[in-house]
């Protein structure tokens, strides 16, 4: 199923309302709640979401849902080439279970209005991003690294984003900003506090 549009995670959370955001266990396949928003980045360089929230209330139809997801699609895909593809709109048990990819950071950010990028340090500084950033390392976080070490870090990717979701990562996070967890051996983070400071996540490729 392919489509696009304004909707992604807004519209669905006009249909069913939103779950507190819960995290993910080792490698992303395994999640420690059963509902939430589940990301991950793929060392492809495309975008993994899944959506599981509750399907409790009578007036919603899965049908429908899945017409207005679909609906909201087209309006993207046709702008992006087809960018984004809904790979599945179900029941699971008392859950609806929305999952969808995205060929790359920019289109989650374009699609999900929010600010999410994934790739390489030098892309993100091409992009706009800030990189004038200290990042402490995940080993030992007395090590810090600065922008001109980022941006010669040609074998690593940088995860820049605002979202409170969990994100399993293509690879290890080696450093990280202030405020931002990790776990799952390293191989998935989380922003911590209420504000909407970004998030900075240096990542090994291999």
């Amino acid at each position: 199923m392919k489509s696009s549009g304004k909707f992604s995670y807004n519209v669905i959370m006009g249909a069913f309302a939103m779950a507190t955001v819960l995290g993910l266990t080792a490698c992303g396949n395994e999640k420690e709640e059963d509902g939430g928003t589940f990301i991950t980045v793929n060392k492809d360089g495309s975008i993994q979401s899944e959506i599981v929230e509750s399907f409790g209330e009578e007036r919603y139809d899965k049908d429908e849902l899945q017409s207005v997801i679909l609906g909201e699609l087209a309006v993207y895909n046709k702008k992006s080439e087809n960018n984004i593809t809904v790979e599945k709109v179900d029941m699971d048990g008392d859950n609806v279970v929305v999952k969808m990819t995205y060929e790359g950071s920019g289109d989650y950010a374009a699609f999900n209005k929010v600010n999410f990028y994934a790739g390489t340090p030098a892309g993100a500084e091409a992009a706009g991003f800030e990189l004038n950033v200290v990042l402490s390392g995940v080993k030992d976080p007395n090590e810090t690294v600065g922008k001109s070490d980022i941006l010669a870090m040609e074998n690593a990717g940088i995860l820049i984003t605002d979202v409170d979701e969990s994100i399993v990562l293509g690879g290890k996070a080696l450093y990280v900003s202030e405020g931002v967890e990790t776990f799952s051996n390293g191989k998935a983070v989380r922003r911590l506090g209420e504000d909407k400071k970004l998030m900075y996540v240096i990542y090994s490729m291999k």
